[in-house]
């Protein structure tokens, strides 16, 4: 099956850095295990910046693919426009370089969700509910996949993160170890966006109820910044990993503006944002 690549991906990149000069920088804010390099794609100039990740497993395929997709489209559409005067992406769209490698060059692996060192790293940041050990890590943020991630968040100040996952087409928003205001916040938010993209709302109780979603990178972000952070499973529940590219475009469709209209809700502004027309 033709997977989209590690290289493809920093190849597109640094053309994207290069088409859309001034509107997009590629950094590296760090490497993984094998040393491959953990890009962030900062897009825009704006004061209210929003996080966008994927590829935290590394079979969870698609969404890389999508996150550069929506680049692309953005840098497209609004290149020259105020819109990234107001707005701004930070778009990390494979944080897991090795696992993503592994479970799409090697059909053994296939299931592999992993970096290189079997750590999960969805489980392994320093939140209230971090477990150690096992797939979880030795310690928490030990590894540097996580640390690049955290980095990452203290030292670009944004005021959203969304993390995308797959699968399901749910979109899960609370977090246990945060106020009820907090939660209220990011239920509103994540109703939006269920309205936006027809996905489903994850349930409070499969976050409550299982401690396995201590140490994610949400909660990491929500405990660190006590702002909203929010989980976006795409793709439906039955598919196999990785993921076929064929379910590239009609996913691409469900997500392509969630970003940009939910950083405009969450700054007050009402007009809908799904006509580029409209976007000056």
């Amino acid at each position: 099956m033709d997977y989209y690549s590690y290289q493809n991906m920093i190849s597109d990149a640094m053309l994207l850095q290069k088409q859309y000069s001034g509107l997009i920088e590629c950094e590296t804010i760090g490497y993984s295990v094998k040393r491959r390099k953990i890009i962030m794609l900062i897009m825009g100039c704006g004061y209210r910046t929003v996080f966008l990740t994927g590829g935290i497993h590394g079979r969870e395929s698609i969404n890389t693919k999508l996150l550069m997709m929506l680049v692309s489209y953005y840098a497209e559409k609004y290149y020259g426009k105020d819109i990234f005067n107001r707005y701004s992406f930070n778009i990390i769209p494979l944080v897991n370089p090795d696992g993503y490698v592994m479970a799409t060059s090697d059909d053994s692996k296939k299931e592999y969700k992993y970096n290189y060192n079997n750590v999960d790293i969805n489980r392994n940041f320093p939140s209230v509910f971090y477990k150690r050990g096992g797939t979880s890590g030795p310690y928490a943020a030990s590894e540097p996949e996580t640390n690049a991630l955290m980095m990452a968040f203290k030292s670009h100040p944004s005021v959203m993160y969304l993390d995308f996952h797959s699968r399901g087409e749910c979109i899960y928003y609370y977090r246990q170890a945060m106020p009820f205001s907090y939660n209220q916040r990011n239920h509103k938010l994540a109703r939006y966006m269920q309205k936006l993209s027809n996905y489903s709302l994850g349930k409070q109780e499969e976050e409550y109820l299982s401690r396995l979603n201590g140490g994610s990178p949400v909660n990491y972000y929500s405990e660190l910044l006590h702002k909203p952070a929010i989980t976006v499973e795409t793709v439906e529940e039955n598919a196999d990993f990785p993921m076929d590219p064929s379910c590239q475009e009609r996913t691409y469709e469900e997500i392509r503006m969630l970003p940009l209209e939910i950083i405009a809700q969450s700054a007050g502004n009402s007009e809908p944002l799904k006509n580029p027309q409209k976007i000056r």
